[in-house]
């Protein structure tokens, strides 16, 4: 047993208590086994084994609901095209990426969107991909995944008739124009090329052999409902330590990004209204198989269109409340869709990140009519809809620090002008239970995961700074000193030494000017000498020789010739600061520039 000491312990509410606040503790103990025991303030009960905490916050181990996990892993290796803001950005990343991985077979790269590239919100063609990089096949999905831009090699590899005027696929669209095929690929057009592309995966084998001793994080397998009856996914209700399988997914519509998820009303100035990927016939049938083989379904429905056919498909099928289906991502809903969630009891599978990079489009995409029930999260909680948080990555970053920050504030740390919907903004308390109790209650788990209480597993997290009362540190790039998974300590911050001064930064990307494009919106270190700083403004030239402006925090010093600045990405030129590092009059930028391209190459994983 081990008794955690000298702590500021997060304690939810009893269910039967309506309305109170929540509390701390400042003890808890463990059994050998990962129980937690007890919990409690005061003087510790006696035991063999403390471990001190020094006061620091510990908040319940915390579930991402909707993350693709293999493809995060793969896409680290992808092209990463989100720091594109124009199209010659746009071709300068694939020629920078096709001189770099001259041996792959495919180029295969994610985060481009088309209102980033261009005014007119443009989408890219193959004839731009072409120009770079011809005799190769390409794939580039778009920041949703809903989207691809593909190259002719890539066309002509999966047999699409490059003249046709027009294309048969179901649930799909092949872009043309005059001249043929453009090389923009909707939902299921993304298939046809995408499945040349694709190495057989072996997750489900690979996560079988990790015994619950190896494996750090629990996971809940969700294979897709294509994969029904093969012997390649898991039994319903298969658990084996902490994997687990228990539920379904099936996709209904599209993406917002992309005006493919499926709406009541038309995208504004068109008359689109996107795409259902199943008939009224096809849902129901689809979610009938996976109940009947004993499978929870979780449903992708971004659109309200697509919203009103899952919720009838489920009565159809006579999905109970009991069983809770899940609706994921919810992003554009309706009153009569709120209650009938309720009513029917789905939970909502909601990804908060998306308020703030959907921001800049969605206003053009949707009519005003629609927008008060869109990202709805606290209209949605206050109308006894259960929720879960999750990331949707590599869509999003899989931190979810960032997603309970998100929930909270809906607009980018340097743009509170922008936030959108501020009526719909959740407390820290909304927020954090989206990814403890909420994940836990969509896992069906909350009688012994989602919080810090006797008989419930000892999954926690410790904390650096107390994000209770100060919400902006949960972007700090240092946050998070230990996690542990049934009692046993699964991480601990490494501390990284540059000339005797702790940077404090292992788990941001390094970057310089030339690089720092390739992070957009994500946290990065930036070294670089100081030309010229006031309270409210600073400019480094890093590494590389180039200048980058930085947005300090109030009473930061940059009394040095060299600083290392935490901070995140705002643009190609900016950087908003949340931590500064002195490193000296005598710190050598060439060979940090050579430590910077080493980590943005082979072993960039290794630095992120």
């Amino acid at each position: 047993m081990k008794t955690f000491v000298n702590g500021k312990i997060w304690q939810w509410p009893s269910p039967a208590a309506e309305d109170a606040a929540h509390t701390f503790a400042q003890w808890m103990t463990v059994s050998d086994d990962g129980e937690v025991l007890g919990v409690g303030s005061g003087d510790p009960p006696s035991a063999v084994e403390t471990e001190d905490l020094q006061g620091a916050l510990v908040l319940p181990g915390l579930h991402d609901s909707h993350i693709h996990v293999s493809m995060l892993g793969e896409s680290a290796e992808w092209l990463d095209l989100a720091g594109c803001r124009s199209f010659d950005d746009f071709k300068e990343f694939l020629r920078k990426y096709d001189a770099a991985y001259p041996d792959k077979a495919w180029v295969v790269g994610i985060g481009w969107a088309q209102d980033e590239l261009s005014s007119s919100a443009r989408y890219p063609s193959r004839q731009d991909i072409d120009a770079v990089i011809k005799d190769r096949p390409v794939i580039l999905h778009r920041a949703c995944w809903h989207i691809a831009v593909v190259n002719t090699k890539a066309l002509e590899i999966a047999g699409v008739d490059l003249t046709a005027k027009s294309h048969d696929v179901a649930h799909g669209v092949i872009d043309v124009d005059e001249n043929g095929a453009t090389g923009i690929l909707r939902e299921d057009a993304v298939q046809i090329v995408e499945k040349h592309a694709n190495e057989p995966s072996l997750v489900y084998t690979k996560l079988q052999k990790e015994d619950s001793g190896g494996l750090p994080v629990r996971v809940h397998l969700t294979p897709s409902i294509h994969e029904l009856g093969k012997p390649t996914i898991p039994l319903p209700g298969a658990c084996d330590g902490l994997v687990s399988c228990h539920r379904m997914k099936i996709f209904s519509d599209g993406s917002l990004g992309a005006e493919t998820a499926a709406l009541r009303i038309p995208y504004k100035g068109t008359e689109n209204k996107g795409i259902l990927m199943n008939s009224d016939e096809e849902l129901v049938k689809k979610i009938s198989d996976a109940t009947a083989a004993g499978y929870r379904v979780e449903i992708h429905a971004i659109g309200d269109r697509a919203t009103e056919q899952v919720l009838t498909a489920l009565r159809a099928a006579n999905v109970s409340p009991e069983k809770r289906p899940i609706l994921t991502h919810c992003q554009i809903l309706g009153e009569d869709l709120i209650t009938q969630m309720h009513e029917q009891g789905v939970i909502g599978n909601i990804q908060p990140s998306f308020t703030v990079t959907d921001a800049s489009y969605v206003r053009k995409r949707l009519e005003d009519t629609v927008l008060p029930f869109s990202y709805c999260w606290k209209r949605m909680l206050e109308n006894g809809v259960a929720c879960a948080g999750g990331s949707d990555a590599p869509i999003e970053t899989c931190n979810p620090f960032q997603g309970i920050y998100d929930a909270i504030y809906r607009h980018k740390p340097n743009r509170p002008e922008d936030v959108l919907l501020p009526e719909e903004q959740l407390s820290f308390a909304e927020a954090l239970s989206l990814y403890t109790r909420g994940g836990a209650f969509a896992a069906m788990e909350e009688n012994y995961l989602g919080q810090i209480a006797p008989g419930f597993c000892a999954d926690f997290v410790v904390l650096r700074q107390d994000v209770t009362e100060d919400h902006a540190a949960l972007v700090a790039p240092d946050l998070v000193e230990s996690v542990w998974v049934n009692g046993r300590k699964t991480y601990q911050r490494k501390k990284m030494d540059f000339g005797g001064a702790e940077a404090g930064s292992a788990t941001a990307a390094r970057v310089n000017k030339q690089t720092m494009t390739n992070f957009m919106g994500r946290t990065v270190a930036l070294v670089g000498a100081v030309e010229s700083h006031t309270p409210t403004a600073v400019v480094l030239r890093t590494s590389d020789g180039q200048l980058v402006n930085v947005t300090p925090q109030p009473g930061s010093d940059y009394g040095s010739k060299v600083v290392e600045v935490i901070g995140r990405v705002v643009d190609s030129e900016t950087i908003q600061e949340f931590k500064t590092t002195l490193f000296g009059d005598n710190f050598d930028l060439e060979t940090y520039d050579q430590f910077v391209q080493l980590a943005q190459g082979k072993f960039r994983h290794l630095f992120e």
